[in-house]
């Protein structure tokens, strides 16, 4: 194995990340709670491993744990083998294993995917809202007006996700 690290005095090339990208999108595919802020790992380098894929290390700032990530975003586990050839070898793991051993959970506040709703506020399919007074109501748009059935609004924040 060969480590290589990038320059200290050259910008970051766009492909250095694409592996943690990769890493991002499959973890927001899965639905795993604490996301991938590229903007919170360091770019360790890449070890060069002969017959093999290319293994990048990222590592978290806070946490100082390290996602492992090939050019496919194929996530990998550091195996220390004290009575090997080398230091030790890069085994494929799933995708929620590597983020759990970089300790993103300990460090990154969870998102969820489905919002939850009471039983009491089930507006028969409607996507209900409280007002600022905070009683239920379903928006013009939402309800439609036509008398047709609107379609499904999940409102996440700053997004509004309209299925459809």
């Amino acid at each position: 194995m060969d480590l290589w690290s990038p320059p200290h005095d050259a910008p970051h090339l766009l492909e250095w990340w694409r592996p943690l990208m990769l890493v991002s999108r499959r973890a927001r595919a899965d639905r795993f709670p604490w996301p991938v802020h590229l903007d919170e790992f360091r770019l360790a380098g890449r070890v060069k491993r002969p017959g093999r894929p290319d293994v990048w290390i990222y590592d978290h700032h806070e946490s100082r744990g390290s996602v492992c990530a090939d050019a496919r975003g194929q996530t990998y586990k550091f195996v220390a083998t004290p009575n090997g050839k080398g230091v030790g070898q890069f085994r494929e793991c799933p995708l929620r294993t590597a983020l759990w051993r970089a300790g993103l959970p300990d460090v990154v506040d969870p998102i969820w995917y489905e919002a939850p709703r009471s039983p009491a506020w089930d507006g028969g399919g409607q996507d209900l809202h409280a007002d600022d007074d905070g009683s239920p109501h379903v928006s013009d748009a939402e309800a439609g007006d036509d008398g047709s059935e609107a379609p499904h609004v999940i409102r996440r924040g700053h997004l509004t996700l309209i299925a459809g």
